[in-house]
């Protein structure tokens, strides 16, 4: 590296990083782009901590990553990484964390507040876990952190129509899923 560092594009520095393992590199790289994936980890996370604690995983997932893969745009790319590894801690709060909530919030029907048997939750985290990604995600981000349509749609990239889709067909799914469960936990 005997140019200046910051005349080096980001696909040159992908470059000598996949080509020659130089982790300075990836150190110029973490320069330009760790402010930026703060503020997307923030927006996910909404813990400051856990959002730095985030992108230090990240990094060190592209420094595992980046040799593997053919990557022509950087940016785009960590980016992606960057979600999917939110969503992924989100999923794994999710099944940390006990949900208080009615059955009435998915289904789509009126109906009388009442607690949820340990079991209901098992039912509900193991539906929600059989879901397709995309739906899985709409349902988490909507329903149990309770972002509005527009917000889920920034944070997964899917059109406000796309979330009502996914939304819509997630509810489905988790009724037949859970009425699946259901009846194999009764036989």
């Amino acid at each position: 590296m005997e140019r200046k560092p910051e005349t080096y594009t980001d696909e040159e520095l992908v470059q000598l990083f996949q080509q020659q393992h130089n982790r300075k590199a990836l150190g110029l790289l973490y320069r330009r782009y760790a402010h930026l994936v703060l503020g997307l980890c923030l927006d996910y996370l909404k813990n400051r901590e856990d959002a730095k604690d985030a992108v230090m995983d990240i990094f060190e997932k592209a420094g595992r990553k980046l040799p593997e893969q053919s990557v022509t745009n950087f940016r785009p790319w960590l980016f992606y990484v960057s979600r999917n590894h939110c969503i992924d801690i989100l999923r794994k709060k999710l099944k940390q964390v006990p949900v208080e909530f009615s059955e009435a919030i998915f289904m789509e029907s009126a109906g009388e507040d009442r607690p949820i048997e340990e079991n209901q939750i098992e039912l509900l985290t193991a539906a929600i876990a059989a879901l397709k990604p995309h739906q899985r995600d709409c349902i988490t981000l909507f329903y149990l952190k309770g972002y509005s349509y527009e917000k889920v749609s920034k944070l997964t990239g899917f059109s406000d129509k796309e979330v009502k889709s996914y939304l819509q067909n997630g509810r489905r799914n988790l009724k037949i899923i859970i009425n699946k469960l259901e009846h194999e936990q009764a036989e």
